[in-house]
């Protein structure tokens, strides 16, 4: 949706004539309770700078690119559940950030993106870094909207906010032009009310609680908010009382695992797995998300991933009260047992340490081993890493972060975002070798900013995801070794360099006996760590 008139918020104070329009956007946003800003900012947002600089009430955090700031606000409002803004300069600076706001948008995080743009007199003339912003802007954000005036800035800030909280979670995207913000008669505006979530009809509902009741073998798919806080809660319950299984997709905005919390079963979008899962049941909700499908189409198999044999019903839209939804079915379907209930809730399971060789089981058990309860996992770990998965589900209650939009580079800035919004926990980053560089510059912002940070780099020294496709595949002439294309050796990448050249301590990591000592002391000090974990199919 593009917007190009002005939105007055109810309530907005007279216009001052000493205040600029760049501070009307400052006090505006801190009004809304906007209180992160993740910048890479140029000359037109020189002015949006002045107000930020050494304004507590908002902390500004520099990134060395626009894809870093873009995934650090993902990250950030994915923990705290409020908007983070972003400060990027001109259309080739929201273009840089363009592929983490794919993430964003993918996982429905509200996110604020505050674009600078040539003054107006001056954009006709066609400078250099002149672009299709509007353009660009609209291809990727749920709400666009220019500035025509500055007095016009408060208000739009105010309806930025409202908007990048609706329907779930958008991104928003204010466009300043420079003149705009540097000049006097700027507005402060009063945070607008929530806009409210449409709920599923009561027609909708009766049948998935009949469904859930029929006594039918019943699985239930869902995402976002039905995995954190009272919407997990009221899975559990309906699962207790049911007997329904509960799955979830393999990328998730956020979920909360481990002791004390029912396991949500990850549906794999490759292969024809989830087809054989799903087989073994009569009926099939989907509760505020997509059906499952394959992440790419294949020439042989099914792209949609549900059994002809297994009826679907749908309930509530990502972009409707998933929350309100589930724990309106759970009243619907009565209260548990109590015993069945606990039953659901994983246990503290503990694995032995292992020796020798370094594998993503090894690494898991170390995780299980030593992660501090409260842990917020950032897991862009791709194919070197997925062993450690299931070991965490009987690990300390932890929160996990995942790649939803399968843009990769996003590990990094969402760990560095979720350690600005959650100061008081430690951050463990699970990162492959291949996308940790797509945004290593994330480690300097981590630096900077001294956050509590641990990164787990699983060193392949391959694009890991391209060989499993191969395999899927049988591309013929690719499936004897590791395609040049694919090879991130020669050289190898040295990532304990990399980090303590932008102020990271760094480690290497070649044996399970090495990585359990590193990341054991690692999780009892705070960060900032960086751990190389060389593995064992790295061909070194």
């Amino acid at each position: 949706m593009t917007e190009t008139s002005a939105t007055t918020a109810s309530g907005t104070p007279a216009v001052s004539g000493e205040m600029t329009g760049a501070k009307s956007l400052l006090e505006t946003l801190v009004a809304c309770g906007v209180d992160a800003c993740f910048a890479n900012p140029g000359t037109s947002e020189l002015h949006l700078v002045a107000a930020l600089q050494n304004d507590k009430r908002i902390r500004s955090v520099l990134c060395l690119f626009e894809g870093v700031a873009t995934g650090a606000a993902d990250g950030y409002s994915r923990v705290a559940g409020k908007p983070a803004a972003t400060l990027l300069h001109l259309g080739p600076g929201l273009a840089n950030g363009w592929a983490n706001l794919h993430n964003a948008k993918k996982a429905k995080t509200p996110v604020l993106n505050i674009v600078g743009d040539h003054a107006t007199w001056h954009l006709p003339l066609g400078a250099s870094l002149t672009s299709d912003l509007m353009g660009l802007s609209e291809s990727i954000s749920d709400w666009t909207h220019i500035s025509k005036s500055t007095a016009e800035i408060g208000p739009d800030t105010a309806k930025a906010c409202q908007i990048a909280m609706a329907k779930g979670g958008q991104i928003a995207t204010l466009v300043l032009p420079a003149d705009m913000t540097w000049s006097k008669g700027g507005v402060v505006a009063k945070p607008l009310p929530p806009l409210p979530l449409d709920k599923p009809s009561a027609p909708d509902m009766a049948q998935a609680a009949a469904v859930l009741t029929s006594g039918r073998r019943v699985a239930v798919l869902t995402t976002g908010s039905a995995l954190i806080g009272e919407g997990r809660e009221a899975c559990t319950r309906i699962a207790a009382k049911t007997g329904a299984t509960f799955f979830c997709h393999g990328l998730n905005r956020q979920m909360e695992r481990g002791v004390g919390r029912m396991e949500f079963r990850r549906l794999s979008a490759w292969g024809q797995e989830t087809l054989k899962i799903l087989a073994d049941f009569d009926d099939l909700i989907i509760i505020g998300t997509g059906q499952p499908v394959l992440s790419f189409a294949h020439p042989t198999f099914e792209s949609v991933l549900v059994p002809e044999s297994v009826k679907v019903t749908k309930l509530a839209t990502p972009e409707e009260d998933v929350t309100g939804t589930l724990k309106a079915l759970s009243d619907a379907v009565g209260m548990p047992d109590q015993a069945k209930l606990k039953s659901l809730l994983s246990q503290r399971k503990t694995y032995d340490l292992a020796s020798g060789p370094l594998t993503a089981d090894a690494i898991g058990r170390a995780i299980n081993t030593f992660m501090p309860e409260g842990t917020i996992i950032s897991d862009e770990s791709g194919t070197a890493g997925g062993g450690y998965y299931p070991l965490a589900a009987g690990a300390v209650p932890h929160d996990a972060l995942f790649l939803t939009g399968g843009s990769i580079g996003q590990g990094l800035p969402v760990a560095l975002g979720a350690a600005i919004a959650a100061p008081d926990r430690k951050v463990l980053c699970l990162e492959a070798d291949g996308s940790g560089m797509y945004t290593l510059q994330a480690l300097w912002s981590i630096a900077r900013e001294r956050l509590d940070v641990t990164t787990v780099i699983f060193s392949n020294r391959q694009y890991g995801i391209l060989m499993r496709s191969v395999g899927m595949y049988g591309i013929q002439g690719l499936n004897n070794a590791v395609p040049d294309l694919f090879d991130l050796s020669n050289p190898d990448l040295n990532w304990a360099k990399l980090a303590e050249g932008m102020g990271v301590e760094g480690h290497v990591c070649k044996t399970a006996e090495e990585f359990n000592r590193t990341f054991e002391d690692c999780m009892k000090r705070k960060g900032p760590h960086l751990i190389e974990a060389v593995m064992v199919n790295s061909g070194h």
